[in-house]
């Protein structure tokens, strides 16, 4: 048999202050031209095309692209 071990626990209790940030910190979002858009979602109406393909392609989330459309 094994070498028989405590049942107690140790455990330590972090604690922590939130702090409020005076500013938001920056978000990078990326701006698509409307011509972009509209080149993006006419891929989309070809024939056998696959939308989370298409919208992977331009590094876009599916969800987005269906949006979009």
């Amino acid at each position: 048999m094994s070498e028989h071990t405590s049942d107690t626990k140790n455990f330590e209790v972090s604690t922590a202050t939130p702090e409020r940030l005076a500013v938001s910190p920056g978000r990078s979002y990326r701006t698509w031209s409307r011509e972009a858009k509209e080149r993006i979602v006419k891929e989309t109406f070809l024939p056998g095309a696959n939308m989370s393909v298409i919208a992977r392609s331009h590094g876009l989330d599916p969800s987005q692209l269906f949006a979009w459309r």
